[in-house]
């Protein structure tokens, strides 16, 4: 069937604008002058040379050519504005969010320390000391969120690989969590047969971000399930909580940034949490994701390729 050359330049210039809309400028810019020199070889007579025997031609040519470069332009001027538009809107979810979680701990702090000047109990000033030592490992944690935030967006995570057993990572993670902890009880079945190499801060860290997400949901008291083994060329990590599971909706945005799902809406947090887990284990080609249990609650996964060996006995 032949294909007329108005038809062929318009599905020419839909193939170039795909390209503008889901890439970068310079492949669209690429893909202006390809198609240019398609439509001209395949559709344009004498057909199968660069040839231009109609100079009527050199102006259908270059009407094209124009057409597709301004349209990618515009193309990539709109996706600028819309990243700036997203920029702009995360900007003040997190401004908002950190005013909230930053006042929170400075005002318990606050009273806690002017409790300590005015009790008079051994056992009180205890009990005010341990709410203002809470607070702080709150701090601590939320502004290495932001840290660990800035240092994914300007991708400036950096590797440091070592050779260490997935207990080890399970038990700095543990460390990390610290207080959050203290209302739940926690089962960890680690291997210490293997030792795999990959970075230990990095995942630990990950980790953490895990632990805590399930400590904040799950109901005082309950057990928090930790296993980590190494299976086909990976070092994996599970974390099951005893919450009230993932809303399917929630799931495809669990890991983006400042997202809260359904459950979040009853507990304080950034949302910064599950996002720099995911940013985190990217830095080594890593990855996250989560579902449900039959039994009811969640279960946080993280993988890392890594390279392995039995644990030397000297």
């Amino acid at each position: 069937m032949d294909v007329s050359p108005t038809t062929a330049a318009l599905a020419l210039l839909l193939s170039v604008l795909c390209v503008a809309a889901f890439g970068r400028l310079w492949m669209a810019m690429l893909a202006a002058l390809v198609a240019t020199l398609a439509l001209n070889f395949f559709f344009m007579a004498p057909v199968g040379t660069l040839t231009i025997a109609d100079p009527r031609n050199w102006i259908s040519l270059i009407v094209f050519l124009v057409v597709a470069v301004i349209a990618s332009q515009l193309s990539a001027m709109a996706q600028a504005r819309a990243r700036e538009a997203t920029r702009g809107a995360l900007a003040s979810t997190l401004l908002a969010s950190l005013s909230h979680d930053l006042r929170t701990p400075l005002t318990a702090i606050r009273v806690a320390v002017g409790n300590l000047t005015d009790t008079q109990s051994d056992a009180e000033r205890r009990q005010q000391a341990d709410v203002a030592l809470r607070e702080l490992d709150r701090l601590t944690r939320l502004f290495d969120h932001i840290l660990d935030m800035a240092r994914i967006d300007a991708r400036a995570v950096t590797l440091e690989r070592q050779w260490v057993t997935p207990a080890d990572v399970v038990d700095a993670a543990v460390s990390y969590v610290g207080r959050s902890l203290d209302i739940h009880s926690l089962h960890v079945d680690a291997s210490v047969e293997r030792v795999v190499h990959i970075d230990p801060r990095l995942t630990s860290s990950a980790l953490a971000q895990l632990i805590e997400n399930a400590a904040r949901y799950s109901p005082v008291g309950s057990t928090i399930d930790i296993h980590a083994f190494v299976r086909d060329g990976e070092v994996r990590i599970s974390v099951d909580d005893a919450g009230p599971g993932l809303q399917p909706d929630d799931l495809a945005r669990l890991f983006e940034p400042f997202f809260r799902g359904t459950a979040a809406r009853a507990t304080t947090g950034t949302g910064m949490g599950l996002a720099i887990a995911r940013g985190l284990l990217s830095a080594q080609r890593g990855r996250t994701w989560a579902e449900n249990k039959a039994g009811g609650g969640a279960r946080f996964w993280i993988a890392v390729p890594a390279e392995s060996r039995p644990v030397v006995v000297v």
